[in-house]
């Protein structure tokens, strides 16, 4: 056992060693990696906006008692409700006072891929099927399903819009009459962007 120990204290000795001697090299290492993290992080967080076709999607009321909030506008889209036949795979929204029975697979994130089509006017899209598996072909948003969620909606990354102070009110007003759309850049593997609002 002390041979062990001391091979063991021997070579955390050479590496010490080793460290000290190339202790800027380590350093540069360091803060190479990162930097390489923190630009992956960006270059992730921008793609969608350079490589992801636009699509215009339509703005539906928000629940009264989500009110506006600061700095920016809450948004709701049809497709980030739950169709009525479900989703395979997940269990349907129970209000808290039933969740009980399930809480532990209902407070899972779940994936959800949700494909689009474009509507009859040519220029906005919806929803025309909710899977737990990605499309091989089509268009598709990928969303989050969280039961936490109020009412069980999906979640796509797109549904808070950053205002001047001042400007929230007059698009609320717009999105609660049903006269705002959003477009969005969407990329190959589903990653959604808001780029901007449209009044209708």
């Amino acid at each position: 056992m002390s041979t062990d120990t001391s091979y063991a204290a021997s070579r955390v000795n050479l590496i010490l060693d080793y460290l000290k001697v190339h202790q800027k090299l380590v350093l540069f290492a360091g803060v190479a990696f990162q930097a390489i993290v923190l630009v992956s992080m960006i270059v992730m967080h921008g793609l969608p906006y350079v490589v992801g076709d636009r699509i215009v999607l339509n703005v539906v009321p928000v629940d009264p008692r989500d009110m506006f909030r600061g700095d920016f506008v809450v948004l709701n889209y049809e497709m980030s409700r739950l169709p009525p036949e479900g989703i395979p795979g997940i269990e349907p929204y129970h209000f808290w006072w039933a969740r009980h029975a399930n809480q532990s697979a209902e407070t899972q994130d779940k994936t959800v891929y949700v494909t689009v089509e474009p509507d009859a006017d040519g220029r906005h899209w919806h929803a025309v099927k909710y899977s737990t598996e990605r499309p091989a072909a089509g268009k598709f948003l990928r969303g989050t399903y969280s039961a936490r969620n109020f009412g069980g909606l999906l979640q796509f990354g797109i549904e808070a819009y950053f205002v001047e102070e001042g400007q929230g009110k007059d698009l609320e007003k717009l999105r609660n009459s049903q006269h705002l759309s959003a477009e969005i850049a969407v990329a190959p593997w589903g990653q959604a962007k808001l780029v901007r609002l449209v009044e209708e």
